[in-house]
């Protein structure tokens, strides 16, 4: 980590921030509301709460298993496409036909068979939501593969975001 490297050993940040900061080891957090707060804090008139680091805790729980590959019963010639397009760590994945053939629920599956992400890679999807302001707060690191299920006629500006600003859109 960068601030690692650079010698910093402690960080003042929005308290909405501190449980994702808090995966990063021997640092202190100083989590506030307000540069009042900020003040406060510099002039020694504030104590803050100590932020537990959650880094050995993140891999406890890191892979969302509310849905899985396995229960998709039937559909083998499918499932085989979708197999070898994990293999190939793609999750883009064309899906054809009529409705209530179960297209999204199979889409919805497809991470499950993913390799799981490496800490990197992780640290990458959780900044991205982050950033996106789609980081839930209960969770300060995503590990699940991210998923979108954009409907069939979407056009291109909107698979982005649509907007001057482009960014992803919410599920």
């Amino acid at each position: 980590m960068k601030l690692q490297q650079s010698g910093i050993k402690r960080i003042i940040l929005p308290a909405e921030n501190a449980k994702e900061a808090s995966i990063v080891e021997n640092l202190e957090i100083i989590p506030v509301s307000s540069l009042q707060e900020v003040i406060e804090f510099l002039e020694g008139n504030l104590k803050v709460p100590k932020v537990e680091n959650l880094r050995p805790k993140i891999t406890e729980n890191m892979l969302d298993t509310s849905v899985d590959f396995s229960d998709v019963k039937g559909q083998e010639s499918v499932k085989r496409a979708l197999e070898i397009a994990a293999a190939g760590r793609t999750q883009c994945a064309p899906y054809s036909g009529r409705p209530v053939h179960g297209k999204t629920m199979l889409a919805k599956r497809l991470p499950t068979i993913l390799p799981e992400m490496t800490f990197d890679e992780a640290l990458e999807v959780t900044k991205i939501h982050s950033i996106a302001g789609m980081l839930s707060s209960d969770k300060p690191m995503l590990f699940t593969r991210p998923f979108r299920s954009p409907h069939h006629t979407i056009s291109g500006v909107s698979l982005v975001g649509g907007g001057r600003i482009p960014k992803p859109r919410r599920n």
